[in-house]
């Protein structure tokens, strides 16, 4: 057989196999199939089986319309049905029956071939899918061993610091108090008592924002928020509160401890100013 013709007929054995995998066949269609493929194989013609495997891996593809279900099963039903034929004694088919069960072997050794395949090809994609996940997994316990050991480093950096305000706040009370009390003490020779009252609201205002400051400084050692709750959480807003009204709305109460102070320490000088004029009898 000439080889021009030998490549004809491979080629219309090829898309009857194609045709095969496309849906299951009724008796009527896959006599037709018997018939076309008698005349295929009529004279010397033998399939060329290298060219199987490729056009199985070609029906199992996802984006087509072929199923290798559909190739086993209807290739199932042209042996049976051939077989029936030389039973009942007709042997319409019985030059083909060699090369149809031939055909068929062939190309279910290659349905088994890529069924191998395939899953030894899933089975390594599974293991790098693993792979990739134990590497993002390990990548993520390495950042986290790191920050560890960056907090643990520094922690004994930040208990320091924290115990030396600590100490200071306390040495801040202790000297504000005696300062008060001494303040306290001479109350008796004072000529003017306002003057005692403006020693005393200074003293705690100057005691109060010094507690404020070391401990504002803890806070930012400590990484905690001071700050009361405003509209948003990290003072987000699209309109921007200005200085004073920011600070009424995130440190309230210093806002008003300091507010309340300097209305005292106005109140007293007026109070003072009165009582001088007073006595110098304007």
């Amino acid at each position: 057989m000439l080889a021009g013709e030998k490549n004809r007929r491979q080629t219309e054995l090829e898309k009857k196999i194609y045709e095969l995998s496309e849906k299951l066949l009724n008796d009527a269609e896959i006599r037709n199939i018997c018939l076309e493929l008698l005349e295929i194989y009529k004279g010397d013609f033998r399939h060329s089986y290298s060219s199987f495997f490729p056009i199985i891996v070609e029906i199992n593809k996802d984006e087509n319309k072929y199923n290798k279900d559909y190739l086993t099963e209807n290739l199932t039903h042209l042996c049976d049905y051939v077989e029936k034929d030389y039973v009942s004694g007709a042997k319409e088919f019985e030059s083909i029956s060699g090369s149809l069960n031939k055909l068929c072997d062939n190309l279910n050794t290659e349905i088994g071939r890529w069924s191998h395949y395939s899953q030894n090809d899933q089975i390594i994609k599974d293991i790098e899918s693993q792979t990739k996940y134990l590497n993002s997994t390990m990548s993520d316990a390495r950042k986290e061993l790191a920050k560890a050991s960056k907090q643990a480093s520094s922690i004994q950096t930040e208990l320091i610091a924290v115990l030396s305000i600590f100490a200071a706040i306390v040495v801040t009370f202790s000297g504000g108090f005696t300062f008060l009390g001494s303040v306290m003490t001479s109350v008796n020779e004072a000529r003017y008592y306002e003057a005692v009252v403006l020693e005393a609201i200074v003293c705690g205002m100057v005691i109060f924002n010094t507690i404020f400051l070391l401990m504002y400084m803890v806070g930012k050692i400590t990484e905690r928020n001071i700050y009361a709750r405003c509209t948003t959480i990290d003072c987000s807003c699209k309109k921007k509160c200005c200085g004073f009204n920011r600070i009424r709305k995130r440190l309230p109460y210093v806002f008003y401890f300091n507010i309340f102070c300097v209305i005292g320490i106005v109140v007293d000088c007026i109070v003072w100013y009165i009582d001088i004029r007073n006595q110098l009898g304007f």
